[in-house]
């Protein structure tokens, strides 16, 4: 998890996130900072094995696009798309979690 949240806080792009995310959507920063510190690590461990996880579901895009659909783990609106484009899925899926792992270093207080 350090190695994430150093590289993190390394990255231009990362750390601008941080800024909108801390200006724009305070109150749902606000709602996480309710949890406690240990649920918070339980949330970024649980982001984490999940970024490993998609290493081995996205070795078979294509499957990857029917696993997912299958649990609704894809909007149905973005289905086609995803489809078509399982690249795409697999770029959106990889920001998502990591999103919320940063989210989750920043109510924790890991990122400033």
């Amino acid at each position: 998890m350090s190695a994430i949240i150093d590289e993190a806080m390394k990255d231009v792009e990362t750390m601008a996130m941080i800024t909108k995310l801390k200006s724009e959507n305070s109150q749902h920063l606000n709602e996480l900072r309710q949890y406690s510190p240990m649920e918070i690590l339980g949330g970024m461990k649980e982001v984490l094995d999940n970024m490993k996880l998609i290493e081995y579901l996205f070795q078979d895009k294509e499957r990857a696009v029917r696993e997912m659909e299958k649990e609704g783990m894809i909007d149905k609106a973005h289905v086609k798309k995803y489809r078509k484009d399982p690249d795409l899925l697999e770029q959106d899926t990889r920001r998502g979690l990591y999103f919320q792992f940063i989210s989750l270093a920043v109510v924790g207080g890991f990122i400033e």
